[in-house]
């Protein structure tokens, strides 16, 4: 689907200090797969790419964290009734498989998570889902996952809820590998990283989703583009393990709007 389509936001819910979801209303429905994005444009603004992080009919669920200049501008100046423009959807979304698996999200990086989840769910098969906040203010979409997963654990920084520590903290469980098949994940690289070495130690399936900048959305300006000519937008989001471990750039470089790499942040 390469034309815009019409959208009114519906609803908006403030999820953390930096975190929203909104709620659009579209002109008409499109079917889209766990994992992949869409891109949202405001007149003027600009256009931005966002993980789906529900669909139900024609209204379309985005979980947007105030980043950049666009996604300020949509925190601070669009309200219930706005008009906003979509297109999509674009990329290689998550396997869906009758295993057991668990499902690992840091921050805003749950949004595809949940939509995984809850299609998980719908075909009956079980998933757990552990998340990593900051602190309890940050912590959003717990009670959502709650209803769709057999299993929800909370990590926070600082310990002010959940348990305390990093979300990766859970991987020092012996139970991890011989409880799951595979493992899903969305969140900071330095994330990915370490989920990736365990899986590969323990022979565990992994499918993690990569952020990148992205202007096209179709492969084309190669402004996404990663080492060995693999395209995020297209190729992408979503990586299985077999192609992360061949990832130098992984954890290490991204590109900026013009194209040259940088250190991650």
């Amino acid at each position: 689907m390469e034309v815009y389509i019409p959208g009114q936001v519906t609803l908006i819910n403030c999820l953390a200090s930096h975190v929203k979801l909104f709620e659009i209303e579209l002109k008409e429905s499109f079917s889209v797969r766990p994992g992949q994005f869409i891109m949202l444009w405001i007149p003027r603004i600009g256009e931005i790419p966002l993980s789906v992080t529900d669909m139900e009919g024609s209204v379309l669920k985005l979980i947007i964290a105030r980043k950049g200049k666009v996604t300020t501008f949509i925190h601070e100046n669009i309200r219930v009734g706005s008009r906003v423009y979509v297109r999509g959807p674009f990329g290689n979304g998550f396997t869906l498989k009758k295993w057991k698996a668990l499902l690992i999200g840091g921050g805003y990086g749950l949004a595809p998570l949940y939509f995984l989840a809850k299609s998980l769910n719908f075909l009956g098969y079980p998933c757990d889902v552990a998340l990593g906040f900051k602190n309890r203010n940050e912590v959003f979409f717990e009670e959502e996952f709650k209803k769709i997963c057999s299993r929800v654990i909370i990590y926070t920084d600082d310990g002010s809820y959940g348990l305390k520590g990093m979300v990766t903290d859970i991987l020092r469980g012996k139970d991890v590998a011989k409880t799951y098949d595979a493992i899903y994940a969305c969140g900071k690289e330095a994330m990915i990283v370490k989920l990736l070495q365990y899986c590969l130690r323990h022979g565990l399936y992994m499918e993690a989703s990569l952020e990148r900048y992205i202007k096209c959305g179709v492969g084309v300006c190669g402004s996404c583009i990663l080492d060995g000519g693999i395209r995020v937008c297209r190729d992408g989001p979503v990586f299985n393990s077999s192609i992360l471990r061949e990832l130098k750039d992984l954890g290490k470089v991204w590109r900026d709007p013009s194209g040259r790499k940088q250190p991650l942040p």
